[in-house]
């Protein structure tokens, strides 16, 4: 079985970084830094009002099928009593369909 070292330290080689190549890097990463926030920033920005004014254009159509439905949108669950005309008994006409019967 052939086994290789990865994390062969005899062959790596420490090299010193110069001051000025460190400091160019953390310029690096604070520009990206805050280009990536400017980046969310607006995006928040212009998504933000979108959601807001679909979630509000979304309630309002909620509140119009429920007065159309007959339901109070302020109070929902309000139980109602029963019209005489809304009884609890269901009339109908039952027939049963044989299996060679033609519908």
């Amino acid at each position: 079985m052939i086994r290789i070292d990865l994390n062969n330290a005899a062959s790596a080689r420490l090299v010193r970084l110069p001051r000025w190549a460190s400091w160019l890097v953390m310029a690096g990463a604070f520009v990206v830094g805050v280009l990536i926030f400017l980046v969310a920033a607006s995006l928040a920005l212009i998504l933000v009002p979108l959601v807001i004014a679909g979630g509000a254009f979304a309630a309002w159509q909620m509140r119009r099928r429920m007065r159309a439905a007959g339901i109070d949108p302020q109070n929902p669950f309000e139980r109602r009593p029963q019209d005489a005309a809304r009884g609890e008994i269901v009339d109908a006409e039952y027939r049963v369909i044989e299996p060679g019967e033609r519908r």
